[in-house]
């Protein structure tokens, strides 16, 4: 609802009135960023004047008051960065909130700004701005520090401000399908996530202001804005636990693609990025023996480009299954009992005996991963006997390892368990990714998992893709950290692994994680999530996109006529005021192929790897299984008759067919055979 003219020139006397605070906020920061660069380039003259007369303490001291300086210097800069932000768009929204007979005014945006102790503008992430995310007009609370408070909403207010001025300004209801969400919805897509501060909905809230739960596992349908939803709640995390930074803050992105994609939200937010890798980036920092790992990606790309045969698949799905790692467990069970030394040995003339040593082994030690227990018998050995343990404890370890029979080699352990279920391991260079995570498992549980006390926070995304051993082998090395996990089950993309509910992953936390649904997707317009519920056989949740009256056209078309006729769906895309635009293909060569062909039809024509990516208006030709998290203003599902998605493929079709907002072209891709999946 548009608001009087006379509201609206109060609210333009506002904007004014919290304008001017920022620009002298913004003028005493720069002045005192200027006073922090002349004191430290003093203290470096005076230091370095001086240095000779300067004794260890004093030159320690000096460089301790410099480097306290420069800190204070960074943190006045990324103030004033938040504010210059500020003063393009200070805030987005507000909430009228009448509690014991006052009304106050409440009024939020990215950056939270002050002046003394007046408060013109709430930081998204204060508890009294969830008022505005969580209800409409009416009984309303927030749970602040001193407790529960309670009151009423009298208005709800949003704005849409630019370079300083008011362009919209209304007054509306909690109701997602207001015409401004509609507004923001109906927008093109960008080659990088934006945040969705000014629109995140009550169910993302949920998810983002969760503080109660260690861990969290959030199932969230196609366009639901999960991956909004985790940066958010990252940037939420780093705003209310003071002793959390950055640094404390992993996440693992299904590929660097997508960790590309997501990486302008946080810095829009005020906040610096965090850490990102990917789990085979993450494993080949553990494992030595090879050269490279085989990426989750190449994974997948290596099962739909390259024919497998019947034994290979089933390998694979071995390999991959839970019950591997039954036969894992059961191999490193009787490890542990044939396990043992042969004869003792001597240490300082003083025979230590077998028995002795195979006691320590299998009782004392026994707590202990199986070949960890050496260095801590070495260490006991050298107590023991008195003698120097940082000198002699190698030394004794070398010997009580050449009395164990067995091979310490993860690998060879590996081989050996394969060929005992009638399999050939062959790493050669390359270790496959349905070896490396078994391999990754054998060699924890035999060395032990490594303690890593540094991350607070792991946010685990498309983690329908990891199997239950990654989660619990995750969990054992972050054991201090929380863990945000967020995935759909309809958009496993792996031929090999499914869980029927993402829940099934809270076994690894003991069954005290909270599990959450996303049930709303804001991504694809009506006619595309119909159409996309049809590859699946289920009814997901309601579309807040509005129609679009643009029907999901599907067309057979020979390979001789394919370029021709993308060029006529692009043109009809792109009069259709879509800008940004993938064609998506089944795997690597098909991309090649198709792009070398459009290259010289198409001047804006590009793969997902170029610099051409990021343009505002852009036809990207990419696979299939990269295409997942990104998002498009229209996507042509292109595959050739002889190639088209089979039934057991029907999840990597309707990954790609989420990827369109507006518009999506089918071609050449029969009706699967489909069986409703049970609610």
């Amino acid at each position: 609802m548009n608001i009087s003219s006379e509201e609206l020139r109060k609210e333009k006397e506002y904007l004014l009135q919290t304008l001017e605070i920022i620009q002298n906020q913004i003028a005493k920061d720069t002045e005192g960023i200027q006073i922090n660069m002349n004191d430290i380039t003093e203290m470096k003259r005076y230091i370095w004047e001086n240095n000779a007369e300067l004794d260890d303490v004093e030159i320690s001291s000096s460089m301790y008051n410099v480097n306290n300086q420069v800190s204070q210097a960074n943190e006045r800069l990324k103030q004033l960065l938040k504010l210059k932000k500020s003063l393009i768009n200070p805030y987005f929204g507000r909430v009228d909130f009448e509690c014991d007979y006052d009304i106050d005014k409440i009024y939020i945006g990215i950056n939270g700004i002050r002046d003394k102790h007046n408060y013109y503008v709430f930081d998204w992430r204060t508890p009294i701005a969830s008022l505005f995310y969580n209800f409409g007009k009416g009984s309303a609370y927030y749970e602040a520090p001193a407790g529960k408070i309670e009151g009423i909403i009298t208005k709800k207010r949003q704005y849409k401000i630019n370079n300083g001025k008011i362009e919209r300004c209304f007054d509306n209801d909690l109701n997602i399908d207001d015409d401004y969400l509609q507004e923001i919805l109906a927008t093109s897509s960008s080659d990088k996530m934006t945040n969705i501060v000014n629109t995140i909905q009550k169910e993302q809230n949920d998810v983002i202001r969760n503080m109660k739960d260690r861990y969290l596992i959030v199932q969230g349908i196609a366009g639901s804005g999960k991956t909004s939803v985790a940066m958010h709640r990252i940037a939420y995390l780093l705003y209310s636990e003071k002793d959390l930074n950055s640094n404390n803050v992993l996440i693992f992105s299904p590929n660097d693609i997508f960790s590309e994609y997501i990486s302008n939200v946080l810095p829009e937010l005020g906040e610096e990025n965090v850490l990102q890798t990917t789990f085979s980036e993450f494993a080949r920092s553990y494992i030595k023996e090879v050269k490279k790992v085989e990426s989750f990606t190449d994974y997948i790309e290596r099962y739909y480009q390259y024919a497998s045969t019947e034994i290979q698949k089933k390998e694979c799905s071995f390999k991959m299954s839970n019950e591997f790692k039954t036969v894992l467990d059961s191999a490193l069970h009787d490890l542990q009992y044939s396990f043992k030394f042969k004869s003792g040995i001597v240490i300082n003339d003083k025979k230590i005996d077998v028995n002795l040593l195979n006691d320590l082994l299998h009782r004392r030690f026994s707590s202990i991963p199986l070949f960890g227990r050496l260095h801590y018998i070495s260490e006991y050995l050298c107590e023991s006997n008195l003698i120097s343990v940082s000198k002699n404890r190698n030394v004794i370890y070398e010997k009580l390892l050449s009395l164990i029979s067995l091979s310490t080699n993860a690998f060879e352990l590996y081989s050996r368990i394969l060929e005992s279920n009638g399999m050939i391991f062959n790493s050669k260079s390359l270790l496959q990714f349905e070896d490396l995570v078994p391999i990754m498992y054998l060699y924890f549980e035999l060395w032990g998992y490594p303690k890593d006390t540094s991350i607070k926070h792991v946010v685990i995304d498309e983690a329908q893709d990891y199997t239950l051993m990654q989660m619990e082998m995750l969990k054992k090395i972050f054991y201090k950290a929380s863990f945000t996990i967020l995935g759909d089950v309809h958009q496993t993309i792996n031929p090999f692994y499914r869980y029927s509910s993402l829940n099934e992953m809270n076994k690894v936390f003991e069954n005290k994680g909270r599990y959450l649904e996303l049930t709303k997707t804001y991504r694809s317009s009506a006619e595309i999530i119909d159409y996309t519920n049809h590859i699946l056989g289920i009814e997901n949740g309601c579309a807040v996109r509005r129609n679009n009256s643009i029907p999901v056209l599907l067309r057979n078309v020979e390979k001789e006529k394919i370029i021709t006729q993308l060029i006529q769906d692009i043109a009809i895309m792109k009069d259709n005021g879509m800008k940004r635009i993938a064609i998506i293909v089944k795997n690597h060569s098909e991309m090649l192929e198709f792009y070398n062909k459009l290259k010289p039809i198409l001047s804006d024509v590009c793969l997902v790897s170029e610099p051409n990516f990021g343009k505002e208006e852009s036809v990207v030709v990419l696979p299939a299984y990269i295409s997942k998290g990104l998002e498009f203003d229209g996507v042509i599902s292109c595959v050739l008759k002889e190639n088209c998605y089979k039934e057991q493929e029907k999840y990597l079709f309707y990954v790609v067919c989420t990827r369109a907002q507006h518009a999506l072209t089918v071609y050449n891709q029969p009706e699967l055979k489909l069986e409703r999946l049970k609610k």
